[in-house]
């Protein structure tokens, strides 16, 4: 037996980031780069579809690796790595300003050939790039009856609403409140959970499988199969909160795979984008946290939810499950063990 072989699309970064604590210069980073660590959290080792600078670190793709993400996707191209200044605000909010020309988005995301590595994934998550990308992403997926996640880019939601509607449509959305909002301003006066309910029942006219839509600290807000639930954030101490959207795309994706349970996928993006932003970076030098010491906090936090009689699995059932998917040989060997008693 083996884990769901996840591939993410998206693009990997070199970030000038400044912190009400300190900056830190020229670090890894991207969309691509957070939402795989945030499927490896749960010890799944996605693979990551994009493109790269002749610019870009030996040292840093090593790095990856070591972090358990399949980096042999990664294609070399001319040219220089999409490069910013990131500004994290002591309010939350958050400033990008190009260091690279602004073009190299578009030529470092993933081209019709890359989707070649779709062939036996169980999931293609495809996260923020221009419109006209994840198209290609997208259509990949369909032609490759891979189901996808989409996470909007901010950039590219109002005046291309026709466009990501026909994206949206059997997929899994996963956009942020600001993102939301872009797409429903006559909701503005709603506070951000109200909200949240309201453009994801909007949102099932454009017939997602799923909703997402992600609220940095008070959580997040799912809605499938008709049911909509809060899913709210523990305190955490943000050191960084650079990459934890995405993170928690990466993590959902494992909960969902685990589980087909949208209330679970929320929990593990939740715990996997709390640990993103209570460090500095995406490649930590000294990450402890074991694939079970996030089982248990998902566990804890499923634990406080509400639940819908006969809908939703026990607690001990998804941690059994979050179990198997991180580390499928091992159970595969008690199940072999439990059939020879």
């Amino acid at each position: 037996m083996t884990s769901p072989r996840v591939v993410v699309a998206g693009n990997l970064s070199l970030d000038d980031t400044i912190n009400p604590g300190g900056t830190v210069p020229l670090a890894a980073g991207g969309d691509a780069l957070y939402a795989a660590l945030g499927v490896a959290a749960w010890g799944l080792p996605p693979t990551i579809l994009t493109l790269v600078g002749d610019d870009y670190p030996a040292g840093f793709r090593a790095s990856i690796d070591a972090s358990g993400i399949d980096t042999s996707k990664i294609r070399g191209v001319p040219g220089p790595t999409v490069h910013y200044q990131v500004t994290n605000f002591a309010d939350g909010t958050r400033e990008y300003r190009w260091i690279s020309p602004e073009t190299r988005l578009a030529a470092t995301s993933p081209q019709t050939a890359d989707y070649a590595a779709l062939e036996g994934s169980a999931w293609l998550h495809i996260a923020a790039m221009p419109v006209e990308n994840q198209e290609l992403g997208v259509r990949a997926a369909r032609e490759a009856r891979v189901p996808y996640s989409l996470d909007p880019h901010e950039e590219y939601v109002r005046g291309f609403e026709p466009r990501l509607q026909a994206m949206v449509e059997g997929a899994a959305f996963l956009p942020s409140e600001l993102e939301a909002r872009l797409l429903f301003p006559d909701l503005e006066s709603l506070g951000p959970v109200d909200f949240a309910f309201t453009a994801a029942q909007h949102l099932d006219a454009w017939r997602p499988f799923l909703v997402a839509i992600k609220l940095g600290s008070l959580g997040s807000v799912v809605r499938w199969g008709g049911r909509a639930v809060h899913v709210p954030a523990p305190f955490v101490n943000v050191i960084d909160s650079t990459g934890a959207g995405d993170a928690w795309c990466g993590g959902f994706v494992v909960g969902w795979l685990a589980t087909l349970d949208a209330r679970v996928g929320a929990v593990c993006g939740t715990v996997a984008a709390g640990e993103i932003i209570g460090r500095v970076g995406a490649l930590a030098a000294e990450d402890r946290t074991t694939v079970a010491d996030r089982i248990a906090r998902a566990g804890q936090l499923l634990d406080t939810l509400p639940v819908a009689a006969g809908a939703d699995l026990r607690v001990d059932e998804v941690i059994e499950r979050l179990r198997s998917i991180s580390n499928p040989d091992a159970a595969s060997a008690e199940s072999d063990a439990a059939g020879g008693r």
